[in-house]
């Protein structure tokens, strides 16, 4: 059995370092734990002398602070948790969630148990209070990391106000994975719901701040709080506009009968996200194709008359941009061509923890170039890595109709559509200077005359959105980066630790 590193905090308090911190209260003879982690601790407990554990209560679901809990199930102890967390530890729950998991972009939460926890009890309210015995419990919110459940828990023991604070704060005025706050591939929510926690922590006396991971924040509280409250409105603007007071430079498109529209003569967008180029000898390049544009699709081939599509590539890994490449594939018996970074998300999608993944893996036929050329037909397209909404994503430019176009998927929008991005979030690959920095200074370098999007969005390039977008992705690395623990972005933010 592994030994269980412990302090003594305070009189009859104790801090376990598990998976996570476990905090054992004693009297004579009884004591509580706040979270639980693995339960190797308990061993220890004991070895003590410390009396048996007769309540458990937990900050919230993430399987850190409770995974032990599943080989005690004949339990000598009571097992408290937030009301509302039982979506992530009741088992028939749990059983949905992982059913769900990855079928509509950023899960619910990061961290849950496998198979999930019998026997808990789901009586922990935010403002509310229990009691052991005489002494008081009182659960105060704190949104953030741990969802929109999550409590930290109040206690007065030895003459001190005690808070256990789960991952609201970590030492150093940062947060344990931040990444957690991103509650959705785009909005600031888990954010604001971190600063509410922080709030909520200054607004009351504390003697010792007792978080679940890092060191017992025995002084300076208060300070470290505001400093953390700074650092955490700093990373709400960061998921605010990357191009704020930019105009949108709609290129004005001409309207099919079918539906679909004309960019100019040869070049067409149809749907949500596809678009359809047109070269010689009747033949057409099909672009981002999703399942759900495919009727629409049929549509504008019936409209334009003897085509032939012999080619498709994508932007992206996403399944709205590649989800129908093998059904297109064997109707119309073109070639794929991807990216190969685009072709590892597609083909690997098993191994990858990533969103809006294609629910078959997808093997091209040809690849393009990591960075150079790539020519379809009488079109030569620059082509190179396009990371930014996500890091397996490629960008690709060419001449037509005398135009410079970049197909450029879902990185960059106007200014008044979703803040001018797609969404960052860790899950999603997310860099800046080496992601949304890096594929600015592309544009900017490429000079073309229309970015061509996803979602329906096409518009003129202008060399300020994208300065402001090499602006915001610098704030935005800092701002980060200030967050974490080691202030390394690979070791506390990134989901993936895929190499750059």
């Amino acid at each position: 059995m592994k030994m269980i590193k412990y302090q003594q905090l305070l009189p009859s308090l104790y801090r376990f370092e598990d998976t996570c911190h476990v905090y054992v209260i004693c009297e004579q003879d009884s004591a509580i734990a706040i979270d639980f982690g693995s339960g190797q601790w308990m061993d220890q407990a004991r070895g003590l002398g410390l009396p048996p554990i007769t309540d458990v209560y937990l900050t919230h679901h993430h399987a850190d602070q409770c995974s032990g809990l599943v080989s005690h199930g004949k339990r000598r102890f009571k097992v408290h948790a937030p009301k509302g967390t039982e979506a992530f530890l009741k088992p028939h729950h749990v059983a949905t969630f992982w059913k769900s998991r990855n079928s509509a972009g950023i899960p619910a939460s990061y961290h849950v148990l496998p198979n999930g926890v019998t026997g808990i009890t789901f009586d922990m309210f935010a403002g509310s209070d229990q009691f052991w015995g005489t002494r008081r419990i009182r659960f105060m919110p704190a949104p953030g990391h741990g969802g929109v459940h999550s409590l930290n828990i109040l206690m007065d023991h030895q003459g001190k106000q005690v808070i256990f604070c789960g991952d609201s704060a970590h030492a150093g005025a940062t947060l344990y994975q931040p990444y957690c706050l991103e509650w959705d591939h785009w909005t600031d929510s888990g954010a604001q719901g971190a600063l509410e926690a922080v709030t909520r922590l200054l607004d009351v006396k504390i003697d010792l701040l007792c978080p679940s991971h890092g060191p017992v924040i025995d002084q300076k509280q208060r300070p470290l709080l505001r400093q953390l409250q700074s650092k955490l409105h700093k990373f709400i603007r960061s998921k605010g506009s990357i191009c704020a007071g930019e105009p949108d430079r709609y290129l004005e498109p001409s309207l099919m009968p079918c539906g679909a529209r004309q960019l100019s003569e040869h070049l067409y967008q149809f749907g949500d996200n596809g678009y359809l180029l047109v070269g010689e000898n009747n033949e057409a390049l099909l672009i981002d194709p999703f399942s759900r544009d495919m009727p629409a699709l049929e549509k504008l081939l019936d409209n334009l008359g003897d085509l032939r599509i012999t080619a498709a590539t994508a932007t992206h890994c996403h399944a709205d941009h590649i989800d129908a490449m093998p059904a297109v594939k064997k109707k119309h018996q073109l070639t794929m061509w991807l990216h190969p970074l685009v072709a590892h998300a597609v083909a690997n999608m098993h191994e990858l923890d990533i969103p809006w993944k294609v629910t078959k893996p997808i093997y091209p036929d040809q690849m393009q170039p990591n960075k150079g050329y790539w020519k379809w037909n009488r079109y030569r397209f620059k082509v190179a890595h396009f990371p930014g909404q996500t890091w397996w994503h490629c960008g690709l430019m060419t001449e037509i109709d005398g135009q410079k176009i970049l197909f450029a998927g879902d990185s960059f929008q106007p200014a008044s559509r979703w803040k001018g991005t797609g969404g960052y979030c860790s899950m999603n690959g997310a860099r800046f200077k080496q992601g949304f920095e890096k594929s600015a200074q592309l544009v900017l370098d490429w000079k073309p005359n229309i970015l061509a999007c996803g979602h329906g969005t096409y518009y003129r390039f202008a060399p300020s959105q994208f300065k402001k977008i090499i602006q915001w992705s610098r704030q935005t690395d800092k701002a980060i980066k200030a967050l974490c623990p080691t202030k390394i972005l690979k070791r506390d933010y990134d989901l993936h630790h895929f190499k750059i």
